[in-house]
Formats: C-alpha cells, structure tokens, sequence
C-alpha cells in the first residue's frame, strides 16, 4: 500500500488500509476482493485454472483501490482528513460486509462518507466504455434467499398411483409462484423471483422420491414488496402441495439489506467525478436494480453513494458471473482517479475530453510525432511501478489488471491522443 498501515484479518480476511492527512474527516472506499466457484472460460492468458474465477469484477476493484492508495499516499501531506481503503471478501454470500462492520472497520476513526463501485457490464450497455452510473435513492434489492421442501411419498415409478409424487408437485408450485410477479406486482416496481435449483435426495431414474427440495432467490425493492412476496409463495406452496397430499416447508434467509443511496452524498459524488472526467462521464442509471450488494450495510451506518463503471471488454459486454465474463482493464485508472479525487485534486490537464491515455502503440506508429507530442515510451511491470516512477505532477493511470502496463509517460502541460 505504498507505505500505509493496515490491518488485516478484519471480519475473518478483510483488510483495512489507512492513510492519515490533515485532521478532519474520515473518507471512506471499499473494494470488494472475492471470487466465484465458475470454471473460467475465457480466451486470455491470465485464465484462471483452478475452477474458481473472478467471474465479476471484484479483482478489478481491488486494483482500482491499489492505484488509489499509491496516489494518495504521494499526496498524504494535502489530504483534508483521513482515507480508509476496505478490501472485503464475502461480497457473493451477502455477508461481508456486515462481518467487517462488527469487527469495526468504520471505525478509528470513525467513517463519515463511504463510497463503493462495480465494475463490469451492469451498466446500459450503450454507453461508452468507462462511463459511471449513479442513482439517488433506493437503487438495489434485498438479497433474499430461500428453500422449500415438498414431502410426499416414495414408491416405485411403475406404480405412481401407489405414491404421492414430490416433483410433480414441486412444478405445479414453480409454476404457480411464476404470477406472482407477473400478476401480482406492478409493472413499474423491479421484482425477481427464481428457482435455481431442484434436487430430490436419493432419488434414481425408477423411484419416486420422498422429497424434492426448491431454492433460490427473491429480489424486491421495498420491506413491504419482501414481506408480501414471502407470505404469498409460503401460502401458495402449502395449498398447492396439501391439496396434493402432500406438504410443503419454506425457509427464508434474509439477505444483504436493499441498498438505498443517500441523495445528498451521491449529488456530492457526481459533481467531484464530472469536474474530473466531463458530465457525459457521470450518467443516472434509468432504473433500480434486482442486484443485490452487501455494501448496503455500510450505508445503513451513513452516508454514502455506490456507483457502477462501464467496463466492456474489447469485444463487447459479457455478462457477470457468465464463465466468459471479462473487462478492459485498461479503463480501470478513472476508477483509481475517481476514488482518489474525494480528498485530492487530481490533475486533469493529460486527459482528453472524451478518451482516456496515451497507449504505447501511438509511439510504434509514429502517431505522436503528427500530433505534435514529444512523448517518452516507458515500460513498467504493473501501475503501482507507474505511480512510483513519476515525478509530482506527471501521472498516468494505467490498466492495473493482468496485463502488464505499457504506457506512455506524458509531460503534465500536453495533452492527450486517446486510442
């Protein structure tokens, strides 16, 4: 972390890096850092070849969040308060968060704004690459999971008759919860239900097992929406399955809380990440999303915002947690500028309006020459070496992911050919 102090192990694996400027306030930015059991599918030579894959971004965050603490621990002595850096693991099982919470990663000293990102393909997917999303307000869902189980009973296959069948009785009850949304809930209001899974223990292909057990997840915007959806699919499933003969079980888990953005802080977030990259970098997402984020326990304890970041990889969007999911990693540093620029100016004068750095092949082709550059190529193993070996005032952000940076040192008073 350049330097800083850290604290590891919080919340089980967490890390909370701290950088101390000036007294003041305490400025916070979480990185979310676990991976996903998918098997990676991707062309890259960096694959993962373990069975577990970074199928959503979460890899990137933390490299945002690296280039962010090198910037500012170049430029501690002008910080306005302190920055806390949170490396969180359990983002996927909704659980993370809250485990770093209790073991008091908002506190000494104690957080008072914190913000999050995601990068990936959840933004429209017609923006342009590296584009934030905001949205004031309720912006992600409940992170609800469930399971129901149907007892019937067991026979053989050839004589149905003398059974009472768990699974015929399970797709009647999947079936049935399928209005619940479509009839039950507005269209206007984002709801999702879904049965990822049905299992019967024990069963082979000639006998009719005793149970068949559902699960999956439940997504709603309001308490009330998640309360109601709740009552109906318990309700729905008992009578269905008593009327069959049978019974039925639900368990909820409740989840992760919806993630509700604070107007105030996000207006404060837009206007510092506009002034860095142009308004038409800082787009308001059309709609709530049926994600669900556990960075949502942060902001129940304060302000705060969390944004997306449009990260397509070269050959378009990939869907998250997909096997073939991937980034442009090369876009990443407007992540690290915007989680530096709360407490720093960060020096704008090398970026173009619209595009984002000067790569290594403008030099191969003799691009820079036409434009009027005197640029110098340098090579670097990765963007923390960058950071180290720039002088004041001549930064550049590179991709902090896989690939190794090749970029172009500028001179701060040019600027910038983007390819």
């Amino acid at each position: 972390y350049g330097g800083a102090p850290y604290r590891k192990g919080v919340g089980g694996h967490g890390v909370v890096a701290l950088i101390e400027g000036r007294p003041g306030k305490c400025f916070t930015w979480r990185a979310d850092c676990d991976g996903l059991p998918v098997v990676e599918q991707t062309p890259v030579d960096y694959a993962s070849k373990n069975g577990c894959m970074h199928a959503c971004g979460h890899d990137a965050h933390t490299a945002m969040a690296l280039g962010a603490a090198s910037l500012l621990m170049k430029r501690k002595d002008e910080l306005n308060g302190a920055v806390k850096i949170l490396f969180q693991p359990g983002e996927e099982t909704g659980n993370g968060a809250n485990a770093m919470i209790a073991d008091g990663c908002l506190e000494n000293p104690h957080t008072d704004f914190i913000v999050g990102l995601h990068a990936g393909s959840i933004a429209p997917h017609d923006w342009p690459a590296g584009t934030f999303g905001y949205y004031p307000g309720a912006f992600m869902s409940f992170l609800d999971s469930w399971q129901c189980t149907i007892a019937g009973k067991g026979g053989h296959g050839a004589f149905p008759s003398l059974a009472v069948d768990p699974v015929l009785i399970a797709a009647r009850v999947i079936d049935a919860w399928q209005s619940l949304v479509s009839r039950e809930q507005s269209a206007t209001k984002p709801m999702v239900l879904s049965v990822c899974k049905v299992r019967t223990p024990g069963a082979a292909f000639n006998i009719i097992p005793e149970t068949c057990v559902l699960s999956g997840t439940a997504r709603a915007l309001s308490e009330e929406e998640r309360c109601r959806i709740e009552e109906r699919m318990r309700k729905m499933a008992e009578l269905i399955a008593e009327a069959s003969g049978a019974t039925a079980e639900l368990v909820w888990t409740r989840g992760a809380a919806n993630l509700v953005n604070d107007p105030a802080a996000t207006e404060e977030v837009v206007a510092i990440g506009r002034e860095l990259f142009g308004d038409e970098a800082f787009l308001r997402v059309p709609l709530p999303t049926t994600g669900g984020e556990d960075f949502a326990g942060y902001l129940l304890k304060g302000p705060g915002t969390f944004l997306l970041m449009y990260t397509p990889s070269s050959h378009g969007p990939t869907p998250q947690h997909s096997p073939r999911f991937e980034i442009d990693d090369g876009i990443l540093w407007r992540g690290a500028a915007m989680a530096a620029g709360k407490l720093v100016k960060v020096p704008t004068a090398w970026m173009d309006e619209h595009e984002t750095f000067l790569m290594w092949y403008a030099k191969e082709k003799g691009w820079d020459k036409e434009a009027g550059l005197d640029v110098e190529i340098k090579y670097f193993n990765s963007g923390a070496d960058i950071l180290n070996a720039l002088p004041s005032g001549e930064w550049v952000f590179a991709g902090m992911g896989a690939v190794p940076a090749m970029l172009g040192a500028l001179r701060y008073n040019m600027s910038v050919i983007g390819l």
